[in-house]
């Protein structure tokens, strides 16, 4: 079995979110699986199309967003890793 590489524990949360590109269009929604201070596992329906990078919303109203890259994807599932922005 791999080593876990993570330097952060992963928290299993299993909550919606929504994402959108960085010019504020939406891109659909999506499945938190689970969260780290680093990043994300998530599931989107079309997971292949999603960008190198976007934001995540968790919040209903659209104003908490985290910058996120992609790191892998794998059958609908998605890790992303947090990007810090000026403000953080």
């Amino acid at each position: 079995m791999p080593t876990e590489q993570r330097k952060s524990a992963r928290k299993p949360i299993n909550t919606a979110g929504f994402l959108f590109a960085f010019d504020g269009h939406p891109i659909g929604p999506c499945q938190v699986k689970d969260v780290s201070a680093g990043g994300a596992r998530l599931v989107h329906s079309i997971a292949d199309e999603v960008p190198k990078e976007f934001f995540l919303s968790l919040s209903r109203n659209g104003r908490v967003r985290r910058r996120c890259q992609v790191a892998w994807r794998a059958k609908g599932d998605i890790g992303v890793r947090f990007i810090a922005t000026h403000s953080e």
